[in-house]
């Protein structure tokens, strides 16, 4: 009798506990040593709250401004060192603003020209072990810098033609987009190549590549390139660029894929307002003239926080009631935890250079080059 008893207590341990597993919001399974994290559409949590705090904000320019060198005609890009003091990269001057960790401007070095420590046209910068790096797109050059603004040497790209979405990965190593050109029996095909480079700018390690043949008119370029990627200490995030899948892999610094992450997802078009502002936006670039965007790429951008977790901004549908809502799913070792709404700028399901976000350090960056402004918040 009591031997039943214990096999009673056993079956109904072990339906409990298959209870528990078949409740969780995701299922894991193993394919040639590599798991894939599969996320239902179910938060695992609703404990999230995300509250940024305003610190401070850096106008471009106002009355209030007498220094014409603090001016910022066009935010271009911005990063921040180890001491939180933040630099802003002027696209049109290409001069770099730097202001301490209270946001008071401090000085502005280089500037537009083809001397030493000058460069003739400026898109992206990033520091590295407090060296701060901004480019020459012309001459494919990456000047160096020291933080008191002291022009170092110049790096040449032999590699790669642009490059594009740079960041600091390591103290020593460096991460983002080359481009490459070919012709091949007289057509022209473009590639973009997530890379690792070391701090001389020469690759190390390939992540992913994708290349296109190039036909002016019909070029989609943010539907074809540049997929969301974000960083740890140890990590590499890079989602799959797609209008169906929402999935992104996980690599080491050695560029060896550990896990991937998928969440259920299902084509999603732009609706008529959000045309509308994607027209507008990029009215002027000729590559979207018979090439428009249909439906959203399921992942837009991807940042990871303070506290060890990815941020993932996906496409969402969207209507009049959150038209403009900035939406982040949260996760951690692979599992959604929650999504949160998060007040500090409007929200879009493509890539908007007038709205750019980023998390460095224990703060969030909000850049608006629309209005020429940066506001800093804590978290």
């Amino acid at each position: 009798m009591f031997k039943c008893f214990l096999i009673i207590i056993a079956i109904l341990s072990l339906f409990a506990c298959s209870v528990k597993e078949n409740n969780k919001n995701y299922t894991v399974e193993t394919i040639n040593g590599v798991k894939t994290y599969r996320n239902k559409n179910i938060p695992s949590t609703k404990d999230i709250v995300i509250k940024p705090v305003e610190l401070f904000t850096i106008q471009g320019a106002d009355e209030s401004i007498t220094d014409s060198t603090r001016i910022i005609n066009r935010i271009s890009d911005f990063d921040a060192d180890s001491k939180k003091n933040v630099y802003i990269l002027d696209g049109r001057s290409n001069s770099m603003k730097k202001f301490d960790s209270n946001g008071k401007y401090q000085f502005s070095f280089g500037r537009r020209g083809t001397g030493p420590g000058e460069t003739e046209m400026s898109n992206w910068m990033l520091i590295l072990n407090d060296t701060i790096m901004y480019d020459d797109y012309i001459v494919k050059d990456m000047l160096k810098f020291n933080p008191d603004g002291k022009y170092l040497y110049e790096n040449r790209m032999t590699e790669s033609g642009p490059f594009e979405r740079y960041q600091a990965l390591t103290k020593t190593k460096i991460i983002g987009y080359q481009a490459y050109y070919e012709e091949i029996d007289d057509e022209m095909f473009v590639s973009y190549n997530l890379s690792i480079m070391n701090s001389d700018l020469k690759k190390y390690k390939q992540i992913a590549s994708k290349r296109a043949k190039f036909v002016q008119g019909k070029y989609n370029f943010f539907d074809t390139f540049l997929s969301a990627y974000a960083t740890s200490d140890s990590l590499i995030y890079f989602a799959e660029k797609s209008e169906s899948k929402y999935k992104i892999n996980v690599y080491n610094h050695e560029a060896e894929l550990l896990y991937s992450i998928k969440k259920n997802y299902a084509k999603i078009p732009f609706n008529e307002e959000e045309i509308k502002v994607f027209d507008t936006e990029y009215k002027d670039i000729w590559y979207f003239s018979d090439n428009k965007s249909k439906f959203k790429s399921a992942i837009i951008q991807m940042e990871y926080d303070k506290y060890d977790r990815l941020w993932v901004f996906s496409a969402v549908k969207r209507d009049e009631t959150n038209q403009t809502d900035l939406l982040v799913d949260i996760f951690k070792d692979g599992v959604f935890l929650q999504q949160v709404k998060l007040d500090i700028c409007p929200g879009y399901d493509f890539v908007n250079y007038d709205h750019q976000i980023r998390l460095l350090g224990d703060r969030i960056y909000y850049a608006n080059t629309q209005d020429q402004y940066m506001k800093v918040f804590e978290y």
